[in-house]
């Protein structure tokens, strides 16, 4: 199994971080083989083309995250992509998929976890898991599963020379029985995202908050939400959330990186990508 490392910038080229004490209980101390750079949940946190030069000095395999976009996105990437000779491009918007197909067939396309249809709330799933029987007919088999199952689905994707896939590790567990090459991200997941960020509107007057294409100023970069089901009626009312610009964000329980490390023992996944801080990074 390969590991890749998600880089903030060029200081983590040169000094990469250890794994979080969890991750090295279940998972040893890793050879990083791969960056991943870039961002997958706005497009007002893709790197400047300088950033990406200088990431890719650094002539190690590369997977250039890309998020979910408008025209003006569109137009960011096309300037990326012309950087890159041979490296992965992680989509999460078809409009982008298409641009690498029409204007940069010598890239690699991977589907991101943004097009993964799953349930993914863990206040409740993560009880699903505690709870439910593990039958291969039972209810929590069918929350496991996504869009990524279906047969028409897949071959849409190998259509379009999509080999790989990137998911999350689901609080209630995901289905990879798929025949898909499968990375997956530690020690965060993304609950949602959207286009209207909470950190953007903090100096905005209320009637004024909230709005689609409000000015960015990268406020994500210094402010992020935490919170916890303190009205919870379940055993999980000490489990955490994140809120960091326009997406909340979960992190593994040590149940949920066992259950994974088991998978990757059954060489179910392909690839592991680490994650050292909530993956919101700007150039």
């Amino acid at each position: 199994m390969e590991w890749s490392l998600h880089v903030r910038g060029t200081q983590d080229l040169r000094d990469p971080p250890p794994l979080s004490p969890d991750l090295a209980h279940h998972f040893g101390k890793p050879k990083f083989t791969r960056f991943a750079y870039g961002t997958e949940f706005c497009e007002n946190l893709l790197p400047p083309p300088e950033a990406l030069e200088a990431v890719l000095d650094a002539r190690v395999p590369l997977t250039l995250l890309t998020p979910y976009v408008s025209d003006r996105g569109i137009a960011a990437l096309r300037s990326l992509f012309a950087l890159l000779d041979d490296a992965e491009v992680v989509f999460n918007d078809w409009g982008v998929l298409r641009l690498l197909r029409t204007e940069f067939p010598h890239l690699t396309p991977v589907q991101g976890r943004l097009l993964n249809k799953s349930l993914r709330d863990p206040r409740v799933t993560s009880i699903y898991a505690e709870t439910a029987p593990q039958a291969p007919e039972s209810s929590l088999r069918v929350l496991q599963r996504s869009n990524l199952d279906d047969a028409a689905y897949l071959a849409l994707l190998a259509r379009y020379n999509v080999r790989a896939v990137e998911m999350d590790n689901l609080p209630q567990g995901a289905d990879t029985s798929f025949a898909a090459q499968i990375s997956m991200y530690v020690p965060f997941g993304f609950i949602s995202t959207a286009r209207v960020c909470m950190a953007a509107a903090l100096h905005y007057r209320p009637s004024e908050k909230f709005q689609p294409g409000a000015i960015c100023r990268h406020e994500c970069q210094s402010h992020q939400l935490e919170y916890t089901y303190s009205n919870s009626p379940f055993s999980n009312s000490d489990q955490k959330f994140l809120l960091k610009g326009n997406t909340y964000f979960y992190r593994h329980s040590d149940s949920m990186l066992a259950a994974l490390a088991a998978d990757a023992g059954r060489g179910r996944i392909a690839r592991l990508i680490y994650q050292p801080s909530l993956p919101m990074y700007f150039g």
